[in-house]
């Protein structure tokens, strides 16, 4: 369970217990962030905002028209209103909304610090199909490796990619060649034949599995946009 989630404002009776847990979920979080950490907590983060946000919007459109919110319905997922005064899950959202703000602005800093100093690049050439492939991420004296997939899908904004990895069993050496590291893969995946790779490169250290996978991730889906449709 993240440090800091819907639930704390959903089951909250006591306004300053209720604050001091998510000061506290928000100390934790920072605390990930000066380790340079960014993953899950970034994420959570901005999950949290987006709720904490439309929770808001909902009780100032809803008290505009009609009244105070009394209520939440977590499950139904609406407001209950009329009555004299909002209910401590909205004055809460409204006060933890700042303090969210600024974390989230923490934790970007750290993600553009590790993103301006790492680049993702191929790994030998890069073959016509390149939605299915490898990320590489050099961890201590040998490299993770992630195969990626991206699918197509679409939403209520349109249509986008969705990016799936999972961890393969493949050890790499960091000091083999390119065209090394691209047989080691073909025959731990023998249904690529020819496996689209890229590697992340980083010039300072990071932890990997907080850091460098999410940038590579992002850096992957940035790279996905210039590719056109599957």
């Amino acid at each position: 369970m993240p440090a800091l989630s819907l639930r704390l404002f959903d089951a909250a009776s006591d306004p300053e217990a209720a604050r001091y847990r998510i000061l506290a979920g928000l100390s934790e979080t920072r605390s990930a962030f000066r380790s340079n950490r960014i993953s899950p907590w970034l994420g959570d983060l901005v999950g949290l905002h987006r709720g904490l946000s439309a929770l808001v919007a909902g009780a100032d459109s809803v008290e505009g028209r009609a009244g105070a919110v009394v209520d939440v319905d977590w499950e139904a997922g609406r407001l209950v209103r009329s009555g004299p005064e909002a209910p401590l899950a909205v004055g809460l959202a409204r006060w933890a909304l700042p303090h969210v703000e600024a974390a989230i602005g923490e934790g970007r800093a750290l993600y553009e610090f590790a993103a301006e100093r790492a680049a993702l690049r191929a790994v030998g050439l890069v073959p016509a199909y390149r939605d299915e492939g490898f990320l590489l991420v050099r961890d201590a004296d040998a490299m993770r490796v992630l195969r990626y997939q991206v699918s197509p899908l679409s939403g209520p904004d349109g249509r986008y990619r969705a990016l799936r990895t999972s961890r393969l069993d493949a050890r790499l050496d960091p000091l083999a060649s390119p065209a090394a590291w691209k047989a080691a893969l073909a025959e731990a995946a023998p249904d690529l034949a020819a496996p689209a790779a890229f590697r992340l490169e980083a010039e300072v250290d990071l932890p990997v599995e907080a850091t460098l996978v999410p940038v590579a991730k992002r850096k992957l889906l940035g790279l996905v946009g210039t590719w056109g449709e599957a």
